[in-house]
């Protein structure tokens, strides 16, 4: 195999090797360019919730639990007349 090897044979693989090279850069510039847009938008939270905090004054705080209560609740519970009976008298065995 190595006897057959041409010039030509050598040249058609750079070019090849140059092509991947290339797509390969143009993924990457794209895969660059998401990471700055998604960067850029954790920067603008950063800054929306800074200024939150600073227009409102207050944080770290937890949130102050409201004064509204849940109504309350009537349970009542009943005992089946049959809960005393083995289930072999029900069944009839």
């Amino acid at each position: 195999m190595w006897e057959n090897l041409t010039p030509a044979d050598l040249d058609r693989v750079r070019h090849e090797l140059a092509r991947e090279r290339g797509a390969m850069q143009s993924r990457h510039a794209a895969e660059l360019k998401e990471l700055d847009l998604r960067y850029d938008e954790i920067e603008k939270l950063n800054q929306l919730i800074s200024a939150f905090a600073e227009k409102y004054g207050k944080t770290n705080m937890l949130p102050v639990p409201r004064d509204e209560t849940s109504p309350a609740l009537h349970v009542e519970q009943q005992i089946s007349p049959n809960s005393g009976t083995p289930l072999r008298r029900l069944v009839g065995r």
